[in-house]
């Protein structure tokens, strides 16, 4: 399986993270995302965007400087981050604590946690 990003069934903007990545991937999924929670703005309706790491390999120091950068942008109102723990976790709580934007964004290690969160009013 390759890199997805797509409206799932909820209608929420996921990012399915697979396998090693480049800046260039990285970019390429961010962008995608942000263009499809832009789309939701634009009708009035919600952007939320789960970004879904479950089968994420590995991911360079420039790359993640990329997600901070777009996770710091203000085009989404609730992104959830969801992994297996472990150093994913540890990874993404460096990440949101630089992005600055902890209410608006959280680390889950259930996607079923991740997505209640991303609904909730």
């Amino acid at each position: 399986m390759a890199n997805k990003v797509f409206v799932n069934s909820d209608q929420v903007v996921e990012i399915i993270v697979d396998g090693d990545q480049t800046v260039a991937s990285v970019t390429t999924m961010g962008n995608h995302a942000l263009e499809l929670a832009q789309a939701f703005k634009r009708k009035n309706k919600p952007a939320l965007i789960l970004d879904n790491l479950l089968l994420k390999g590995s991911v360079p120091a420039d790359a993640r400087s990329i997600v901070v950068d777009l996770i710091k942008s203000r085009d989404f109102d609730k992104l959830a981050m969801v992994g297996s723990g472990g150093i994913i976790k540890i990874g993404a709580n460096l990440i949101l604590q630089a992005s600055g934007k902890g209410s608006r964004v959280k680390y889950f290690d259930s996607y079923k946690l991740a997505t209640n969160w991303l609904l909730a009013p």
